[in-house]
């Protein structure tokens, strides 16, 4: 009985991959409480949430460098460029949240009300969606390939519908009687959310690629 060493290889990345989407994931996650301690002008709690997404960050840069450490030494890995690509992607997400988290930490002399706060918490949560969507597709590349193009392809139509919310609070932004530096940094705000979810987008396609080459 052969062993197929390069199968055997993927299985391993792969998995470890697993492990640091779910770092991101995490991170990601702490935005909505931090969000919530932010309207509510809850300064520790801010901190301590920070703190879990620093803290989840910085993990999931260790199992990052572990990744590329046997992603170098691969190969014969057909598909080591792609993972590579896959991982250095979705690491990306984590820098998102933090930014986001600090961004939202620095706007201390307004709060948003009415249409412009739903949207906001919408664009929070449909980050989350987004990531929740893309670990699925991850999760079940080594199992079910062809699932996990099905989630991929959710991801893109979590990234369409992110626009149309990041349209919807740009327009109710300008609406709004705000002096400038507030509006720059609150727009700052949304575009970074969005590049998140257009981030994850990405890393979705990624996978997509990678689950491609499973099904043969």
């Amino acid at each position: 009985m052969s062993i197929d060493l390069n199968e055997n290889k993927e299985r391993i990345v792969l998995e470890i991959i697993q492990d640091h989407v779910r770092k991101i994931l995490s991170s990601v996650k702490e935005l909505a409480p931090f969000l919530e301690a932010w309207l509510e002008g809850n300064e520790q709690e801010m901190e301590e949430i920070l703190s879990k997404i620093t803290q989840a960050e910085n993990e999931a840069d260790e199992i990052k460098i572990t990744l590329l450490d046997e992603l170098s030494v691969a190969a014969t890995l057909i598909q080591r460029e792609d993972l590579m690509r896959l991982v250095l992607i979705v690491d990306d997400i984590a820098d998102y949240a933090e930014g986001t988290a600090f961004r939202l930490k620095g706007l201390k002399n307004w709060k948003p009300e009415g249409s412009i706060l739903e949207d906001l918490r919408n664009l929070v949560n449909t980050m989350i969606n987004s990531v929740e969507t893309l670990r699925d597709s991850i999760f079940t590349i080594l199992e079910d390939a062809q699932k996990a193009q099905k989630s991929a392809e959710e991801v893109d139509k979590i990234e369409r519908f992110m626009d149309q919310i990041h349209r919807a609070a740009e327009q109710s932004l300008f609406e709004l009687d705000i002096d400038p530096k507030t509006l720059i940094r609150v727009l700052n705000i949304l575009t970074n959310l969005e590049d998140a979810v257009d981030t994850a987008r990405k890393a979705a396609d990624a996978a997509r690629i990678i689950a491609v080459a499973r099904l043969g």
